[in-house]
């Protein structure tokens, strides 16, 4: 074979390998590129910004960015590191402005290597989730703090607005007079009976039912439960401390008081409004965490 043949075909490979949609990370996580960027790499100490949307195999949709304002990012570590790092962190080091990319992997996968925990217990284990993304841009730190305070307040404004404007009419539509707080969430106080009320730093044993105020859907409910006041969303801060021990009420907490635009993966989507039955059972000075009492 002469010198011009192997030229040949050392260049049909590159060419093959540089249109090749599936990819693959040094620890074998595989992706595939849907579309190209501006193939410039990001360097040590830079922002990856980017988009995503994570849907599981049932096309239910977790979380998304595409549609909020407000991108994901992630900061680019030194390549030593490298060997260490999730299949994720290796892939955001590929990618380029304008790349757009997806992968698939088991949901006890993503919790395990993506998210650092376990599968929680109301997610099917048996699925697999798909996480697709494209790369806004690649910026300096200092760059991308500056653009994500200006996004953030404008996206919480907005959000918040229109949070107001729905519990309103949710209310208005269902013929409920509701109290208001300063903070935004609204409430009815259904009995008083004067029992102790807690501070933030009691323990409170509660029974309680949350739903999505948007589709009126049960996501969770518990008969008896105790935890430390200082550990649950922030609505739960605020509400919580309106009860004596035997009063129950109803609080309707808008998304900036709840999970925010972050959601939680599997349970509550991002930016929701949500409605919680309460009864307070109980409030005591300590959390045993061994027993999850209060004592």
């Amino acid at each position: 074979m002469n010198k011009s043949i192997y030229a040949l075909a050392a260049l049909l490979v590159l060419l093959t390998a540089c249109g090749k949609k599936e990819k693959e990370t040094p620890n074998g996580m595989k992706y595939t590129v849907i579309e190209a960027g501006d193939g410039v790499l990001p360097k040590k100490d830079q922002v990856l910004v980017f988009d995503y949307q994570l849907k599981d195999s049932k096309d239910s949709v977790w979380g998304e960015t595409f549609k909020e304002g407000i991108p994901a990012a992630t900061k680019i570590e030194d390549s030593t590191k490298i060997a260490n790092e999730d299949g994720m962190s290796q892939m955001f080091r590929a990618l380029s402005k304008g790349d757009s990319v997806k992968t698939t992997m088991p949901v006890k996968d993503f919790f395990n290597k993506v998210v650092g925990a376990a599968v929680p217990p109301h997610v099917d284990s048996t699925l697999s989730v798909t996480y697709t993304l494209k790369v806004r841009d690649v910026m300096s730190v200092e760059d991308y703090m500056k653009a994500r305070e200006q996004q953030l307040k404008n996206r919480e404004l907005r959000i918040f607005s229109q949070d107001t404007k729905d519990i309103s009419k949710y209310l208005s539509d269902n013929a409920i007079e509701a109290r208001t707080d300063t903070s935004g969430l609204q409430y009815i106080i259904h009995t008083e009976k004067g029992g102790k009320k807690p501070a933030l730093d009691d323990c409170v044993e509660v029974s309680y039912r949350g739903k999505f105020l948007k589709t009126g859907e049960e996501f969770d409910k518990n008969e008896r439960i105790a935890f430390p006041l200082s550990g649950v969303i922030a609505g739960w801060k605020l509400a919580i401390p309106m009860l004596g021990v035997g009063d129950s009420a109803t609080f309707y907490i808008p998304s900036k008081l709840a999970y925010g635009p972050q959601g939680y993966p599997g349970a509550i989507p991002p930016d929701a409004i949500l409605i919680f039955d309460v009864k307070l059972l109980r409030v005591s000075d300590q959390f045993d965490a061994s027993t999850r009492t209060c004592k």
